[in-house]
């Protein structure tokens, strides 16, 4: 059986936000957007309340965003997506895991994850009463930026208990955006075991830079038919709040998530899924002098990327080493050094936690201890790095340039 979801009660997040709080800092931790939604998303709310569409959608979603998600997903995934039994709306991506790890996992069988994971993945397959075996993922050598798979771990993991694969790109928190070449390889261990389910949490999928080019492990093989893609208007549009996500893949794997968000949350909020849907549209339209807002979207990011890597390089109270990041809403650092660390500081505790309480305290900078995302056996791989997000506002980062002592 996997953990008790007691072993969870306590998170990174009841630490470090309260602490932000309590010193006035600039939080650089958690992923939230901190500049307002773009107009026409919060006007096509107004027009959806407005026009009575207030009462309860269908349980797989409001008929015209279903529709509108599966022209975007046909595109993308070159192949017709059926928006009647191909598309679920959730509250959120994070319902879509939660529906997920309960849908498709009975007590007692097994879920593969890589290690680190978003956080909230383990507590949901506890939920479900499952055990995990966890991949982990070795961190860059010196100069090097890329997070690299234990591909004998990987293999083995599978076992004929195992019901669920569960991956993220691109990764929150490592940046990893996964080459054609590894989803292969993914892709070519997983034809070997028919009945593993497959999610693919994609919330970053507009976010890859470098020129890199984001592609779905359920566009591989034969395995579009047990695979589901997660994604959400929480990121892409800046509403958080609204709680609005999808999931896009086989018909079972849609039938088994719709038959437990049936006799949960039963619907998802109606006027968000009407102003998501206006706004899907929108966004393939011109926007701020770009060709689409999707454009707009990533150079926004790629700039805020940009700026954040220059900070985490030329801080003065710690040595970091910013890690390009591939894709995604953060910037991993290194920690190279951190003279201004006591030994009481660093008492009965690791060298992230530490650094992220000090800065915090000392600095009023915050930023998450990345040893937070890995499982028990692999946490010292974490404990040497630091994760920023590119989420906030021009003027957060340069209030935090002055406080990290950056030179102009």
């Amino acid at each position: 059986m996997g953990d008790s979801l007691k072993d969870y009660q306590f998170t990174v997040w009841g630490e470090f936000t309260p602490l932000a709080l309590q010193h006035q800092a600039v939080n650089l931790g958690q992923g939230f957007p901190a500049f307002p939604a773009p107009s026409f998303i919060k006007e096509a709310l107004y027009e959806g309340t407005m026009a009575d569409h207030n009462q309860y959608a269908r349980i797989q979603g409001f008929m015209p965003l279903v529709q509108q998600i599966a022209t975007v997903y046909s595109r993308k995934y070159a192949r017709e997506v059926n928006p009647l039994t191909e598309v679920l709306v959730t509250f959120g991506g994070s319902e879509g895991l939660t529906l997920a790890f309960l849908g498709l996992l009975n007590p007692g069988e097994e879920a593969v994850l890589f290690d680190p994971s978003f956080d909230l993945y383990y507590p949901q397959a506890s939920l479900a009463g499952a055990k995990v075996t966890a991949v982990p993922m070795h961190a860059p050598v010196e100069g090097s930026t890329v997070w690299e798979i234990d591909w004998e771990a990987f293999e083995s993991a599978f076992t004929p208990r195992t019901r669920l694969f569960v991956m993220n790109t691109p990764h929150n928190p490592l940046g990893k955006v996964y080459t054609p070449e590894e989803l292969q390889r993914i892709a070519d261990v997983l034809e070997r075991f028919p009945d593993v389910w497959i999610i693919s949490d994609e919330v970053y999928e507009h976010l890859v830079y470098g020129g890199r080019e984001f592609r779905s492990i359920g566009t591989y093989g034969s395995l579009w038919s047990r695979c589901g893609m997660l994604s959400s208007a929480g990121k892409l549009f800046s509403v958080t709040g609204w709680k609005t996500g999808w999931v896009v893949g086989g018909e079972q794997l849609i039938k088994k998530l719709t038959l437990v968000k049936q006799w949960t949350t039963f619907t998802s909020n109606t006027p968000c899924q009407y102003a998501v849907c206006k706004a899907l549209a929108i966004a393939e339209q011109p926007y701020l002098g770009f060709p689409t807002y999707y454009a707009w979207l990533h150079n926004e990011y790629d700039r805020k990327r940009l700026r954040l890597l220059t900070i985490l390089s030329t801080c003065q109270v710690a040595e970091l080493e910013p890690l390009q990041p591939e894709g995604g809403f953060f910037v991993i650092a290194r920690i190279k050094s951190a003279p201004g660390l006591t030994a009481k500081d660093l008492e009965n505790t690791s060298l992230d936690y530490a650094l992220a309480r000090w800065l915090t305290v000392q600095h009023r900078v915050t930023a998450i201890p990345c040893s937070s995302f890995f499982t028990a056996a692999n946490k010292q791989i974490g404990q040497t790095f630091l994760r920023f997000a590119l989420c906030k506002t021009d003027e957060d980062y340069e209030v935090a340039a002055q406080r990290l002592q950056c030179p102009h």
